[in-house]
């Protein structure tokens, strides 16, 4: 494709925002500003009610009544005071650290709370190390270990209903930011559906701008060619402007080279996206930039960890849920003929073939009904997906709108075919089907859930499917585990994208 952008010859001709356009501006910024500070105020009043609470009740525990618990000449409120302010102190630090102080998030909520228990561990244990070496002993352990987990708590409560205003004040324009993406290609149209499903983010897509005339895509407006975006820019409130053809490199030069001078933020894709999805690290050989293919980082100790927490979870959790295994295997022997259980072959790790358990959700003779609807298939790809599956029984309905037939997986993680968190294990005749590039999935465990499973679920396509999971496996830790397992279960509560 030749793009072409006109740049402006002088500086008098180069746009400048209106009086207007600056004073919304402002406002939307300022509205941010005060939300966050208050937001951040209502967590520090939930910290300091947390930890004097909890001060009060140990020392009127541990002595008498008639003792002066707010004494500040006592020696050991002294050391609850300082304890308190290094604490709160180190984590201020860290969510300055982590970004955790604006009222826009830049990633979803179960990331945000991963990042405040980091944070609040690592002060805790700060502090702890400080104390000792100022020689502030005589704590209450309770206290320490209440304090730090009411404050997760608490905080976390905070957060979360920042985040509910914040994706209403977003909906309604009032905190959102106003973006136009430049090009319209595999990238700009990515771009546009993830700012359009995840409104955390916080984006207006104003519209696109593309030298190649296209229709509107989805709710998204075709504004003109890339040389009319001065004139755009005219006309709209842009905040923020991102750049989706890396490869154009004179076009985003000359771009960069006009519109820096605005003040407005420009993001460009790099050319990174267009490699095989691989981890990298960038780094210098001497003073060339460098950037290294990393392997997947699921082996060695980590992956061994990995194991241990299946294990553990997965006995848990089939103790937890036992009566819905009951309840669950009662309603499909009532509503239909058959087994209770499903045993379907599946594919795991490095082609090894297993029998992996469902309940039973479809008619008994599914499996032959297949081929008479093999052409009513509503996902691209090899995969076979269709919302109003016929061989679905009335409780298989419910059931899989709930991935309640998932749950006898858990014997499946149990025994080591598979995992709590990893690729969706596919079909034999699905594998025979696959590329050089799909195989990668192969590489580690199947699991229950994954990364699918919480960014759509059955309403991906097959492309978007195969991206997840080699994702997944590029950039996997225990911390990322832990993330989809937290993002789990409001998916399967509410029940999206599962048919």
């Amino acid at each position: 494709m030749n793009y072409q952008y006109a740049t402006s010859k002088s500086k008098k001709e180069h746009f400048k925002p209106t009086l207007e356009m600056n004073k919304q501006l402002a406002i939307k910024k300022n509205y941010s500003s005060i939300l966050a500070a208050f937001f951040l105020l209502l967590e520090v009043i939930a910290i300091i009610l947390v930890f004097f609470y909890l001060y009060e009740y140990r020392i009127s525990q541990e002595f008498e009544s008639n003792i002066t618990l707010w004494d500040i000449h006592s020696p050991r409120f002294v050391k609850y005071m300082v304890f308190f302010l290094i604490s709160s102190m180190t984590y201020i630090v860290f969510i300055y650290r982590y970004k955790l102080y604006n009222f826009r998030s830049s990633s979803g909520l179960a990331d945000e709370l991963y990042k405040m228990i980091k944070a609040y561990s690592f002060a805790i244990l700060i502090t702890i190390g400080v104390s000792f070496l100022l020689k502030l002993t005589d704590f209450s352990r309770l206290v320490i270990v209440l304090y730090w987990l009411m404050a997760i708590v608490s905080s976390g409560i905070v957060r979360g209903l920042k985040r509910v205003a914040y994706i209403r004040l977003a909906k309604q324009g009032v905190v959102s930011k106003n973006v136009v993406i430049v090009g319209a290609g595999k990238f700009g149209k990515s771009l546009m559906q993830e700012l359009t499903n995840y409104q955390y983010l916080g984006y207006k897509i104003i519209g696109f701008v593309d030298d190649h005339e296209v229709e509107d895509f989805e709710d998204h407006k075709y504004l003109g060619p890339i040389a009319q975006l001065n004139d755009l820019l005219k006309k709209h409130l842009v905040e923020e402007i991102i750049i989706t053809i890396p490869s154009e490199r004179d076009l985003v030069n000359k771009l960069i080279t006009d519109l820096r001078k605005l003040d407005i933020n420009i993001k460009i894709v790099p050319d990174l996206y267009n490699l095989v999805m691989s981890t990298v690290q960038i780094g210098n050989i001497n003073s060339l930039p460098v950037v290294t293919l990393v392997k997947t980082p699921m082996r060695g100790v980590g992956l061994a960890f990995k194991r241990i927490i299946d294990i553990i979870a997965s006995s848990l959790l089939i103790l937890i849920i036992l009566p819905v295994f009951v309840i669950t295997a009662i309603a499909i022997k009532i509503d239909s003929k058959g087994s209770i259980i499903y045993k379907q072959q599946r594919i795991g790790k490095n082609g090894k073939r297993f029998y992996m358990l469902k309940f039973r959700s479809m008619v008994t003779n599914a499996d032959s009904l297949l081929k008479q609807i093999q052409n009513q298939n509503e996902v691209d790809g090899i995969a076979f997906k269709m919302k109003e599956d016929p061989r679905i029984t009335k409780v298989g309905r419910f059931i899989r709108k709930y991935s309640i037939d998932e749950l006898p997986q858990l014997f499946n993680v149990l025994l080591g075919n598979m995992s709590l968190v990893g690729p969706r294990p596919p079909l034999p005749y699905e594998v025979e089907r696959y590329g050089d590039w799909e195989w990668r999935r192969l590489e580690v465990l199947p699991g229950i859930t994954g990364l699918w499973q919480v960014s759509g679920r059955s309403d991906l396509s097959f492309q978007q499917w195969m991206n997840l999971d080699i994702y997944y496996i590029e950039n996997w830790s225990i911390a990322f585990d832990i993330k989809i397992l937290l993002k789990t279960l409001p998916v399967v509560l509410k029940g999206e994208g599962a048919y």
